[in-house]
């Protein structure tokens, strides 16, 4: 696959304009995420990649676009391929530890590309919640870190995703 588009994060932080109700828009070329004011964005060694996190919550949020050209043929092996080495990842750092709760790799109800998506729980340690998007053009990654606890990671998750919206494709 041959790299052909190029993504652009100005440093250290996001571009934001403030609402009044305490939200505040991050707007990106390929994406745009409405958080709460208190999530904080952090530098990332990988200009591709934003970090967000919020002490209220103890959850981290990580985003990353990689612009490639897929073909149609290929864009589902990719798909499963992304989420495989991402839970392969969570076992190494907790080996034995991890269970994958979900995982779902279809095509986009829009018809561009495909929706990965799987959560996964490092028992006693962390909560892994992902969701990602692969198109003819680019491989978009949103994953969310939180503490233990199913219930209160998804309901936090599913509220961060209200905010979340992918330019496609």
């Amino acid at each position: 696959m041959q790299i052909s588009y190029k993504f652009s994060v100005p440093a250290p932080t996001p571009p934001k304009e403030s609402r009044s109700d305490g939200i505040v828009r991050h707007t990106y070329n390929e994406f745009s995420l409405d958080l709460q004011d208190h999530w904080q964005s952090y530098p990332s060694p990988d200009p591709k990649t934003l970090n967000f996190y919020s002490d209220k919550t103890g959850a981290a949020i990580i985003l990353s676009v990689q612009f490639f050209a897929v073909p149609d043929e290929k864009a589902e092996e990719l798909a499963n391929v992304c989420i495989d080495s991402r839970i392969e990842a969570h076992e190494q750092q907790f080996p034995g530890r991890v269970k994958v709760l979900t995982r779902s790799v279809r095509p986009h109800p829009g018809g561009i590309g495909w929706e990965t998506s799987y959560s996964a729980e490092a028992e006693g340690h962390n909560l892994f919640i992902y969701v990602g998007y692969v198109t003819p053009r680019k491989v978009l990654n949103f994953q969310m870190v939180c503490n233990p606890g199913r219930e209160e990671g998804a309901a936090l998750f599913n509220q961060v995703m209200e905010g979340f919206r992918v330019k496609m494709p």
